[in-house]
């Protein structure tokens, strides 16, 4: 599903989406209520969200299609990187983002991924996010408990938990550790329910949070 208040942008989502095989667009709509809305009544495996819209922005949007009985998962749009809501977004549920002015083929490739419950980090923004993750570590923190306190983890969930943050698949944690890629994934899904957080982009920022990658 498309959620864009611009009619044009939505036309040219589905202009590219409709261009590959094996994605359907099954609704477009121009404003967070209608969405949320819609994903009620509706199967939607993926809904992409624009960050800025009036009345119901981004953020607010993908916290409440996160809360509906069977969420989608939200990849959110935005035109400027350095955008302040960014990090509201992934905080609220979404799994990843993409700049307005992505290739075509970035797309597609980031609703597969996303559907298929990876992360999807736009390049050009990726190091942004992280650095905008990381900055409270320049300040005193005296008290670091939550999800980015991941003292109280095994050695083996750590060495998970910093694949993860140097954004490795499945495949590349499953080599790395010497597990199958099955056995990745399942304890993937069981270190982010250990630690209360909803995708592994949330992972990853906590990873780099707490010193992981340094």
């Amino acid at each position: 599903m498309l959620i864009d208040d611009d009619h044009d942008i939505r036309e040219s989502l589905r202009l590219i989406l409709d261009s590959v095989g094996d994605v359907a667009v099954v609704a477009d709509v121009d404003c967070g209520e209608r969405g949320v809305a819609v994903a009620r009544q509706l199967r939607v495996d993926v809904a992409v969200v624009d960050l800025r819209m009036p009345d119901m922005d981004g953020v607010e949007t993908t916290r409440l299609l996160r809360l509906l009985p069977e969420p989608p998962a939200v990849l959110v749009l935005t035109a400027f990187s350095t955008d302040d809501s960014v990090l509201d977004a992934l905080a609220a549920g979404a799994s990843g983002f993409l700049l307005k002015n992505f290739r075509p083929e970035e797309l597609p490739a980031a609703v597969r991924d996303i559907a298929a419950g990876r992360g999807a980090l736009a390049p050009s923004v990726a190091a942004t996010v992280i650095r905008e993750a990381v900055r409270p570590l320049a300040m005193p923190t005296p008290d670091r408990s939550g999800p980015d306190d991941l003292s109280d983890l095994t050695e083996r969930e750590r060495d998970l938990a910093r694949a993860v943050g140097h954004g490795m698949s499945n495949a590349r944690i499953a080599t790395h550790l010497g597990i199958s890629a099955a056995s990745a994934k399942t304890y993937v899904s069981r270190l982010l329910e250990k630690l209360g957080l909803q995708n592994r982009t949330q992972l990853a920022i906590a990873a780099h949070r707490a010193g992981l990658l340094s």
